[in-house]
Order: C-alpha cells, then structure tokens, then sequence
C-alpha cells in the first residue's frame, strides 16, 4: 500500500463499488460483475445478479454517508443516512471480488476521560502497540505508550519511540512551499510551466495552488507495474515527473477536487527547482533541524540513532530485519514530498509549533497551519498515524500504532475519539 492510501486496484475496486450502489441500470451490474468479480467465485450468474439487485435495492437509501476500512480480506463499507447505518463487506482475492454481504454494525464505542485507559489497555491487551497523546483545550489527557516496539528485543513503546508516519511529510512539503512563497521565489498562482518543461496542453493551466488544494486532476500515486514495490522502488526526481507530466489527469485542473499524493510528489520537485537545494536538505535546513527534530528522518538514513529507538512495524508488508524505515532504502520520488520519513511524537509536535509561530512565517502563511484538521497516515509496513488539530481550541490528539491487530477496531477507537475531542 503506498503511503496512507491503498494501492490502485483496491481504489477501482471501492470507486466500482460505489458506483455500483448508486447506479439504477441492471445492465450495470452485468458489467459491475464482469470486470469487478473474481470468476472462479460465481456458481450461478444469474443468481449472483439477481442477489445483487436486492442488495443495492437495500442499500441505496444509505449512500449519504460513505466511509472505507480496510478489512482481513476484504473493505468495509460504512454506509449511513440521517437516521441509520448499514455496512457492507466486500471480500476480495487477487483475482477480484469473491463477495458481498451486509453485515451487523458494531454498536459505537464510546469514550470519555473516566474509560480512556482502560480502551488503551484494550488495544494491549489484543496486542496492539503504539503511543496515544490527546492534550483537550489545554488540558492533557493521557500521554501513554503502550504495548511493545520491538519484540524479538522486548523492547516496550515510549514516549520517544520512533514511528513511520506515513503521508505526514505532506505538512513539510506545505512548510516549503510557503516558505519559498514567503521569501517572493514564488507564487501560489504560478503554472507549473514556470518550473517543467514540455508540459502537456491539457496541464497548462495547472498551478500550485491546484497541487496544494487536491485541484490537480492528478490521480493519487503514480506507480507503474514494473516498481517493485508502490513506495520503495527507487525513480529519481526526472522520472517522476515525467510520469506526473504524462499520466492521464482525473479531471480538468480547477473543475474537482480529489486528494492526491502526486502532486505533492510534483511540489517537492519544484521546492528543489526553486530553491537548488535537494528537497530533503531544504526542509532539515528550514525546518527539522530548527524546530529541533533530531529524531526525525527519511528512510534508509539511522541518523546515528539505534535500532532500539524504532518501533518495528507489524506488517503484512515487511521490508528488512527488523521491519524499520532505516531498512527500506533511500526514499523514493514515488513518494518524496508526500511521505518517506520518520518522526517522533515530540518532533511532530515541535513542527507545528515551529511554523505555528511568527519565528518562520507571515500571518498569511501561518494560516494554512491554524484551522481544524483530522488526518490518518499509515503503509502497509504496519504503521498507523491518526491525529486532530485544532489549534484554536488548543487540542491535539495522536495515536501511532506499530503492530495494527484489529483494522476494524482502529477504525472505532478514532472514531470515538474525534467523537470525544469534536464534540
């Protein structure tokens, strides 16, 4: 899985899927079937379709809200309207769609200050581990590591544990690109011709203000099927862009709106032709080392740190002995600027101090740091990252997970604690 998102086959998959549910046509479940479902999993077709029009006829009303967790086999789909939920699963093989069932809603998990520990020694107690820190207007809550960061060394989380962190490096790649805005190097509104070459027509109008507002029309990642791997296999900064410049755009840039780690991928490339330093060095110059993260870095770099530092990620994808990020290779520009590094509960929160304060930044610059923000960063190498920001409010949560016992059971944690801090 590339950074904080699932690979693309498994994003066809969710997007068929919900087109699917919405649609009206039954010749669209004969098509839906045909691409979407693994062949050896239909007994009788016209079964399956029959049994699948009474599942949308089902579910329909239910498409208000629609949210997706990964699942042992499968995708959760968490389906809702005003007034009720329903959840779909959808279980998957490597050769497609093997089913799709409803299934029982958990009733939701409630927390409040008084059962806070005892919902971390849960997770424990399952043997999930990683490090919780909620601070709620001013007030902390809990600051608890929990569970155990390397096990064949019986070495427990703490409060310094280095995790992976997944997409956060999209708040660096930011930092950059407001700094060099800051210094008059460039604009927001600047093209992207200003910095490439050969940029194709239908990207011509494409600026940075798109690439930072997910208005790029640049799908999410933009691996190809000879990379071994969707983040580890090294292409150099040319490569990438050329694939950014020549991949087929999801929309016309300016008409939607749809994340992407690309285009992060593509404002890294032009914090590097702007500024002639290498990205990386940029953002430890301007940023890691004056906020004081010395324990955060990019992959295949130990920073003269010890392997008992790092939490070891608990899988299903597992690189190097142990499974650490300084085993995974120099990061690559399939995801540079949109993930490949490393940090620290302190170092995260030393960052956003840092370009929170009038030390680095205008006010104009400082406000794309200050509003409310929700995010979950992960891999497929077992890291986990979900935090809340609400500067004003001075609240701040963060629950990194290094061993993901139960996805599902993750997915009810933060959502009962976005309950808990929003509400």
């Amino acid at each position: 899985m590339a950074q904080d998102g699932p690979p693309p086959h498994i994003l066809k998959t969710e997007q068929a899927v919900i087109e699917f549910l919405r649609s009206n046509e039954g010749s669209s479940i004969a098509s839906f079937v045909d691409e979407f479902w693994a062949p050896d999993a239909i007994d009788d077709r016209s079964e399956l379709v029959t049994r699948l029009v009474d599942l949308r006829m089902s579910l329909k009303p239910y498409l208000d809200g629609v949210g997706i967790e990964g699942e042992p086999g499968g995708l959760l789909f968490m389906l809702s309207n005003d007034e009720e939920r329903k959840n779909l699963l959808v279980q998957l093989s490597p050769d497609g769609i093997t089913d799709m069932v409803e299934v029982a809603v958990q009733q939701d998990l409630i927390i409040t200050k008084e059962n806070l520990e005892a919902v971390v020694d849960s997770l424990e107690n399952i043997g999930m581990a990683g490090l919780i820190y909620i601070r709620d207007e001013g007030e902390e809550i809990i600051d608890r590591p929990f569970g155990m960061a390397n096990p064949d060394l019986n070495i427990p989380n703490k409060q310094s544990t280095i995790f992976g962190i997944g997409s956060r490096p999209i708040d660096f790649t930011v930092a950059g690109i407001l700094l060099l805005n800051k210094q008059g190097k460039l604009s927001l509104s600047d093209p992207i011709t200003k910095f490439f070459d050969k940029v194709p027509d239908d990207r011509q109008g494409m600026t940075i203000q798109h690439l930072m507002n997910g208005e790029s029309g640049l799908p999410d990642f933009f691996e190809t099927e000879g990379d071994w791997n969707p983040d580890l296999a090294w292409i150099d900064r040319e490569t990438a862009v050329q694939r950014m410049l020549s991949i087929p755009l999801i929309f016309e840039p300016g008409t939607g709106q749809q994340h992407s780690h690309a285009a992060f991928v593509m404002l890294a490339a032009i914090i590097e032709h702007v500024s002639g330093q290498e990205y990386y060095s940029f953002i430890r110059t301007h940023f890691l080392d004056p906020a004081g993260m010395g324990r955060t870095g990019e992959y295949g770099e130990s920073r003269g740190l010890y392997l008992e530092d790092f939490a070891v990620g608990g899988g299903p994808e597992k690189v190097g002995l142990p499974n650490i990020p300084p085993n995974w290779g120099k990061t690559s520009w399939l995801v540079k600027g949109s993930g490949g590094m490393y940090s620290t509960l302190a170092d995260l929160r030393k960052f956003y101090e840092y370009v929170r304060s009038e030390e680095v930044f205008d006010e104009e610059q400082r406000n794309y740091f200050q509003n409310l923000s929700v995010n979950v960063d992960g891999s497929m190498r077992g890291f986990e990252l979900f935090s809340i920001s609400d500067p004003n409010a001075d609240t701040e949560v963060y629950l990194f997970i290094n061993n993901l016992i139960d996805r599902r059971g993750f997915g009810s944690v933060t959502r009962a604690i976005e309950r808990f801090i929003l509400n």
